[in-house]
């Protein structure tokens, strides 16, 4: 298979049920062939942990104690090359072809560089997995009756930053919200990032933006919303600074789907 210039990075605190599924998957569609970079990152790792990464032939970044997820992204960003990342939890097993895999990979990465975005996000629009409460929250204000009009009416900035999840509910998104969203080619969408937080799951970065830009505002927020007692990114960048940065995410058509075993992991 063709190569892409791009790394794997994958963040695994224990969940080693879900982490080898989702390394099933990548090897049974391709993903591991596409590049020789690859990385997963065990904080509180044990032997099995060690033993899954060497089989599919990542190399395990190790750490004794668990790091919460800014700090594993960061740590696991800091040790892969300079570029475009696909980072990925434990629990994103790929649920598309070869073929389909590595042409929206391809585009992912030209599309990150083409309009300077601050990420290109891959779970899949027609199967997500669970849970996906933002589809929810957005019908909740933008379907077609008099409550959600209501909704809109009385609080209009939650409506506002809600318009960027109907891109994985219309199949016209950039017809009903035309001021923040626009059609791209092949599936793909940009969306201001004035109407969709960042998200961690199954995401392309650039290295440097990422750990200059993005880990860099998350650790300075200070607030008491924590996963586990440690800061994930998307809560921190859940704010104004974000929101008044405008920056284009661009959403694929997407390859992974979210399904998490037994452990927790992240």
């Amino acid at each position: 298979m063709k190569k892409l210039p791009l790394s794997i990075g994958i963040l695994s605190w224990k969940g080693y049920k879900s982490l080898n599924n989702s390394l099933e998957s990548y090897e049974r569609y391709g993903l591991n062939k596409i590049t020789s970079s690859k990385f997963i990152c065990l904080p509180e790792y044990s032997d099995e942990g060690v033993k899954i990464s060497k089989k599919y032939n990542y190399k395990p970044i190790l750490f004794n104690n668990n790091l919460g997820i800014l700090r594993g992204f960061k740590e696991l960003a800091k040790e892969m090359p300079d570029g475009p990342l696909l980072i990925l939890e434990n629990d994103l097993p790929l649920i598309e072809n070869k073929e389909e895999t590595f042409i929206q990979l391809e585009k992912s990465v030209g599309y990150l560089y083409k309009y300077n975005a601050a990420q290109v996000r891959l779970r899949s629009k027609k199967n997500p997995g669970s849970p996906f409460v933002a589809i929810e929250k957005y019908k909740k204000y933008w379907d077609n009756n008099l409550y959600a009009s209501l909704r809109r009416l009385i609080r209009p900035l939650k409506a506002r930053r809600l318009i960027g999840t109907s891109v994985y509910v219309s199949d016209y998104p950039e017809i009903i919200h035309k001021d923040y969203i626009s059609k791209l080619s092949n599936g793909f969408f940009s969306v201001s990032s004035k109407v969709l937080n960042w998200s961690n799951l199954a995401i392309i970065v650039d290295k440097n933006f990422f750990l200059n830009v993005i880990i860099n505002q998350a650790e300075k927020i200070k607030n008491k919303n924590k996963i586990n007692g440690f800061n994930n990114i998307e809560i921190e960048l859940n704010s104004s600074w974000w929101r008044n940065k405008n920056w284009k995410i661009i959403i694929a058509p997407g390859v992974f789907t979210h399904k998490r075993f037994s452990d927790r992991g992240y």
